[in-house]
């Protein structure tokens, strides 16, 4: 069906962006179950009656939206008619009564154009996320190690170090003050700690202790 298929293209663009990112298949999925849940939210105002089940392995995002049977709707998010709810789920006809609850599939076609473009963003905030979490781990269990990086900027004294997708800083007081340095340059220091902020892990390098460490 359309929908499968407009699923199958998304699970492909995200995979592939998590491929080039390192992100774990498992991961994957439920940044996508919490994409859907997030747009659902932008477009509606409430996520809370919805769930979202993603199968990687079929290429299928499934949405449900849970409703109460009412004879008059006052609100549409969480409420259905008998009549609406028949004409969706006519084989369950004999079952379906005012005060139960109806679980209505949601199809993802009906978010458009808009979905691939607030997906594309969710997901680039997310991914940083997780990137953000493994460079954590990656340098928490590396303090005290010798690391080799190249300065990316220099801002208020305080040198900006490129390792990979990580950055690490070098505040003046780590520095050795007859040193001078420059975008592009190469240097070594010692990983001295790793601290969460509100933007992420700060990961300080010391040029200091790597002397004491017999390092030129």
């Amino acid at each position: 069906s359309g929908g499968t298929l407009i699923n199958r293209e998304l699970i492909e663009v995200f995979s592939d962006i998590a491929r080039e990112k390192n992100v774990e298949r498992s991961e994957l999925a439920t940044i996508l179950e919490e994409l859907f849940l997030y747009v659902i939210e932008k477009e509606y105002g409430d996520s809370s009656n919805c769930s979202c089940i993603v199968n990687l392995d079929k290429g299928e995002i499934e949405i449900y939206s849970e409703k109460t049977i009412v004879k008059e709707v006052d609100d549409y998010k969480v409420e259905i008619t008998l009549e609406e709810a028949i004409a969706k789920e006519p084989d369950a006809e004999g079952d379906l009564t005012v005060g139960e609850v109806f679980v209505e599939v949601i199809d993802p076609r009906i978010f458009g154009r808009r979905l691939v473009t607030t997906a594309k963003q969710f997901f680039a905030q997310r991914l940083r996320d997780v990137e953000r979490n493994y460079i954590y781990e990656d340098y928490i269990n590396r303090v005290g190690e010798i690391v080799i990086g190249t300065v990316r900027q220099i801002q208020r004294d305080t040198l900006y170090i490129n390792i990979d997708q990580a950055e690490l800083l070098m505040p003046r007081r780590e520095q050795i003050l007859s040193e001078r340095h420059r975008r592009g340059d190469t240097i070594r220091a010692v990983v001295k700690s790793v601290e969460v902020t509100p933007r992420g892990p700060e990961i300080i390098i010391s040029r200091c202790r790597s002397r004491r460490s017999g390092l030129k």
